[in-house]
């Protein structure tokens, strides 16, 4: 039986971002020093719904300065601040490393966990998964966000969803049954990033940078699991959006396929770290 095919409908994603410390920015606007940034952040200017939303959560704005071919140039972007928290709608890792969650199927079962990751021979692995920022999410604004991040960073991200998984283990033992009789998945847990400590990364000329680690508490209690569960509109969105994303992740990790379909050995993955970081 041939069937019928619904018409899916993409969602587009604003795309967050992490600043390490090698960025530099200014949050007095259009004056000031710039200074080594270090913060999650949203490009402002290109969605007036994300930016009324922005506003009314009050969110402040900073400018970047980004360093182009033949010159700087400024752009002003939404500042959340050294650490957020996210609601990611995945159903989570399936290998604890990058390039174990290429391996063999588990390429094909990442996707299908709605984690988008790529890593062509050459390329620097990127990683993205999206869900709910929650302060936007608490002004009724519910549309996805897509935080990605490439090169080593795929490896900090990765351990922050894994921790994010050992919470939401442990919130199965923490919720009403009745009420909830499921396993506590990925989106209904807010998933707290900040910065970890410095660190010295590259090869031969090393950089100093700040990645963001999973700041969920080594314990877990009742206590801190109603300060970080979801809204009822998250779930209910996340539920409406799973096919969709599942889709979106397979796109992802198709566009550093192979011209035969296939992606690269696993040979091939060998860390690669740009020099800015």
């Amino acid at each position: 039986m041939i069937g019928r095919n619904k018409v899916r409908v993409a969602q587009d994603a604003a795309t967050l971002q992490y600043a390490n410390g090698k960025s530099v920015a200014r949050r007095t606007l259009g004056a000031g020093r710039f200074a080594p940034y270090v913060g999650f952040h949203i490009e402002a200017g290109r969605d007036g719904e994300l930016d009324e939303a922005m506003r009314e959560a009050k969110v402040a704005l900073v400018e970047i300065k980004h360093q182009r071919p033949g010159g700087a140039e400024i752009v002003k972007h939404w500042d959340l601040g050294d650490s957020v928290r996210l609601y990611p709608v995945t159903s989570g890792p399936v290998a604890p490393t990058v390039a174990g969650s290429l391996a063999g199927g588990n390429a094909r079962e990442t996707a299908e966990a709605g984690i988008g990751l790529r890593w062509g021979n050459g390329e620097r692995s990127k990683l993205a998964v999206r869900g709910y920022l929650q302060p936007l999410a608490q002004v009724g604004y519910l549309r996805l966000i897509q935080f990605s991040v490439r090169s080593r960073m795929t490896d900090e991200l990765l351990k922050a969803l894994i921790d994010h998984g050992r919470v939401c283990e442990a919130a199965d033992s923490l919720v009403d049954r009745v009420r909830h009789p499921e396993l506590v998945t990925f989106h209904e847990v807010a998933m707290p990033l900040g910065p970890g400590d410095e660190q010295e990364w590259g090869k031969g000329d090393t950089a100093t940078v700040v990645p963001f680690v999973s700041a969920h508490p080594p314990v877990v209690d009742g206590e801190y699991l109603r300060g970080v569960w979801r809204p009822d509109s998250v779930h209910a969105a996340a539920l409406r959006e799973w096919e969709g994303i599942q889709h979106w992740a397979r796109e992802y990790a198709a566009a550093s396929e192979e011209p035969n379909g296939r992606p690269p050995d696993e040979a091939a993955y060998q860390p690669v770290y740009e020099e800015a970081l």
